[in-house]
C-alpha cells in the first residue's frame, strides 16, 4: 500500500523537492550576505544594546530599508499551504472516487481506514517536511530583520514553524473537500476559497486576540505610548480614550480635528491638538503584545491549525467509511 501510494504521488513530491532546492540556493546566498553586513557594520551590536540604539538609528534604518521589502515579500510563503491543499490534498482521494479506482483498492484486502491513513500519512509527512524546511530557511534569513521588529507581524509569523501546522491544515482541508465533493476540480476550488477565508480571518481578526493585549495610556503632553515601546512589541491598536475609559471612534476623532484646526490654530500644529486633548481629559492609548508573548501566541496558532486538521481528517474518515457507491 505504501509503495502504491508513493508511485501515485512521487511526481508531485519530487517536483516539490526540486523547487525547494531551487529556492534554497539564492536564499542562502543573499542571507549570508545580509547576515555578514548585519554583523560587520555593527548593526547587531547596536540592536542588542537599546541604550546605544539612538546613536546608530540611521544605520539601522538604512539596513531595514534595504532588506525589509525583500523580507516582506516572504508573505508569498503563505500560499505554499494553499497549493499543497488544492493540488495535493484535494485530488488525493477525489481523483480515486472520480475515476472509480477506490473500488479496486477495497478488493485488495485493504480496509477503508487503512487506505485513508496510508494515503494521508505519506503525503502529509512529505508536506510537513517541505514546510519545515521552508520555515527554517526563511526564519534564518529573516533573523536580522526580526531582531529589529516584532516577530508577531505578518511576514515573520508566516515563515515561523507554524507554517507546518498551516500546511497540514490545508492538506486536511483538501482531503475533506475531495471526499465530500468527489470531483477534483470542484474540490480544488473549495479548498482554495476556504483556506484563504480561514487564513485571512485568523490573521486579521483572531491572532491579535489570542491573548488580551496590554494597554498603556499617556497624557497628551508626553506623546503616544507607542513612542516608548520597544520595536519588537506588536502594536495592535492605538487611539484616544476619555476619562471614563471609552475609546473614541474614528468619527469622534474627526470631530476633534474639525474643532481644533479652524482659524489661526492651524499655525500651532500639534500643540493645539495636544492642548485640546488635555483640556478635555483625553489621553493616548496603545494596545500591544510584548515581544515575550511570541512563543505563546505561536503555540496557540499551531494548536488551532492542528486541531482543525484533526477534525477535517476525522470527518473525511467518517465519509469514507460510509461510502457505498
Amino acid at each position: 500500500m505504501i509503495w502504491a501510494t508513493w508511485r501515485q504521488h512521487r511526481a508531485v513530491l519530487l517536483t516539490a523537492a526540486f523547487l525547494l532546492a531551487a529556492v534554497t540556493v539564492p536564499t542562502l546566498v543573499s542571507g549570508l550576505a545580509m547576515h555578514e553586513e548585519y554583523r560587520a557594520d555593527g548593526i547587531a551590536a547596536c540592536v542588542a544594546d537599546p541604550g546605544a540604539r539612538a546613536g546608530c538609528a540611521q544605520r539601522v534604518e538604512q539596513f531595514a530599508a534595504q532588506y525589509s521589502e525583500w523580507g516582506n515579500r516572504m508573505v508569498w510563503v503563505a500560499f505554499l499551504p494553499a497549493l499543497v491543499g488544492a493540488f495535493v490534498g484535494a485530488p488525493l482521494l477525489a481523483r480515486e472516487f472520480e475515476n472509480g479506482t477506490w473500488r479496486f483498492a477495497f478488493t485488495q484486502g485493504v480496509s477503508r481506514t487503512r487506505w485513508l491513513v496510508t494515503q494521508v500519512a505519506l503525503v502529509g509527512t512529505a508536506a510537513a517536511v517541505l514546510a519545515l524546511a521552508c520555515s527554517l530557511l526563511f526564519t534564518w534569513w529573516r533573523h536580522p530583520l526580526d531582531a529589529m521588529g516584532s516577530r508577531m507581524r505578518t511576514a515573520a509569523f508566516t515563515v515561523s514553524p507554524g507554517l507546518v501546522a498551516l500546511t497540514l491544515f490545508a492538506l486536511a482541508l483538501g482531503v475533506f473537500a475531495g471526499v465530500l465533493l468527489r470531483r477534483t476540480v470542484l474540490a480544488m476550488g473549495l479548498t482554495l476559497v476556504t483556506y484563504l477565508t480561514v487564513r485571512i480571518t485568523v490573521e486579521e481578526t483572531v491572532r491579535p486576540f489570542y491573548l488580551s493585549p496590554q494597554v498603556r495610556t499617556d497624557a497628551p503632553s508626553t506623546g503616544k505610548a507607542a513612542d516608548a515601546l520597544p520595536p519588537t512589541d506588536w502594536i495592535v491598536d492605538e487611539g484616544l480614550v476619555d476619562r471614563a475609559g471609552r475609546r473614541l471612534s474614528d468619527a469622534d476623532k474627526r470631530d476633534i480635528l474639525q474643532q481644533v484646526y479652524d482659524g489661526d490654530t492651524v499655525r500651532e500644529g500639534g500643540a493645539a491638538l495636544e492642548r485640546h486633548l488635555t483640556e478635555h481629559g483625553l489621553q493616548h492609548y496603545t494596545a500591544y503584545h510584548p515581544a515575550d508573548r511570541y512563543a505563546t501566541m505561536l503555540g496557540i496558532e499551531i494548536a488551532l491549525h492542528l486541531g482543525l486538521a484533526v477534525v477535517l481528517l476525522a470527518a473525511a474518515a467518517h465519509l469514507v467509511r460510509r461510502r457505498t457507491s
